[in-house]
């Protein structure tokens, strides 16, 4: 009866976000779909959010499961990502982020990961409450809700009011407890959300102050000595370590832009590490440890930028130099946008 009132939609079924290959990728919308207009679960998403929302809150874990999981299918659209929250579809996820099932709120946070790519909706997310959602998922201990969940901080995090929020709110501390995860892609989301925080003079301190360096430095010298051993061998196990290099050097090249922050950040050891990042063939690995080292150069003369950073520097040159943030006189500037698909 279920699907009948909300239509069969297009349910991937439990495998839903553990695809193989690349993380949640937002489909291009250029088949059949496009011109097909609302599906029977965006319609009655539409007309009927007052049934939806006591099926959401039913303690029948089934139908939390069929409304979460159609929620999250829907939401890999780029054009209804705006649709499922102007229809209310935030409210209707607040009970599915709540409930005892840890299938229904995998769904829920793979759902906000989704809308959160959305850049008009990270304001109204934030608006209506999806930020405190988020820092509740990432108290999880199932990882790939707290994966999802930072994924979706991550994308929050881009919008520069969306940033103090999350960290006046208690950000922080969570996120610095899943940088030092075991789980891999855990940290890298994790990470990944320091980064956008960091461009912010609030957070990029309390981010310091939380504990978060020795997290970046472990996996900072983790991923430089899996670098060294593969000797520019691609793979697929490469590339999550070369993501976890780049998220590393672009969260500490934002930290340092801050003075106040550089002598704990040469302190922490990772110095070694972004040397061997900034001699990396991946550009973006490279040019963000090497303007991190540019930054603790400028207040550290003891500390050499080694030949990595020369190379790096050409090739800026060549493409016109870096690019600065806005109002950021300081040291290479920081780097904010990295919506996380």
């Amino acid at each position: 009866m279920f699907k009948r009132f909300f239509g069969s939609g297009a349910s991937a079924g439990p495998d839903l976000g553990e695809e193989k290959g690349s993380d949640f990728v937002i489909e291009d919308d250029d088949e059949e779909d496009k011109y097909q207009p609302n599906s029977a679960f965006m319609e009655n998403l539409r007309l009927n959010m007052s049934k939806m929302i006591a099926y959401a809150q039913s303690a029948d874990v089934v139908l939390q499961r069929e409304v979460a999981e159609m929620l999250a299918n829907e939401a890999v659209s780029a054009d209804r990502q705006a649709q499922i929250v102007e229809y209310g579809g935030l409210r209707l996820l607040v009970p599915l982020t709540k409930s005892t099932d840890h299938d229904v709120r995998r769904l829920a946070a793979h759902a906000l990961a989704n809308l959160s790519v959305n850049a008009k909706n990270q304001t109204l997310m934030a608006d209506e409450g999806a930020v405190e959602m988020l820092l509740d998922l990432l108290e999880s201990d199932n990882e790939v809700v707290q994966r999802q969940a930072a994924k979706a901080v991550a994308n929050l995090g881009v919008n520069q009011d969306n940033k103090l929020k999350i960290g006046k709110i208690g950000g922080i501390p969570r996120l610095v407890r899943l940088a030092a995860s075991p789980a891999l892609q855990v940290k890298i989301e994790a990470i990944a959300a320091l980064g956008n925080l960091a461009v912010n003079d609030f957070n990029e301190l309390e981010i310091v102050k939380d504990g978060a360096l020795v997290h970046l430095a472990a996996s900072a010298a983790v991923a430089a000595q899996y670098m060294q051993q593969a000797r520019g061998r691609r793979s697929r196990e490469g590339a999550h370590w070369e993501e976890l290099a780049a998220q590393c050097a672009r969260c500490l090249r934002n930290l340092t832009v801050n003075p106040l922050n550089r002598a704990a950040v040469v302190d922490s050891e990772v110095v070694p590490a972004l040397k061997i990042f900034s001699q990396s063939t991946n550009d973006r690995i490279a040019q963000q440890s090497s303007k991190a080292l540019r930054n603790l150069a400028a207040a550290n003369t003891s500390i050499s930028l080694g030949s990595g950073t020369d190379a790096v520097k050409s090739r800026e040159d060549a493409a016109g130099g870096s690019s600065r943030s806005k109002g950021s006189g300081k040291g290479s500037g920081r780097e904010s946008k990295d919506g996380r698909k």
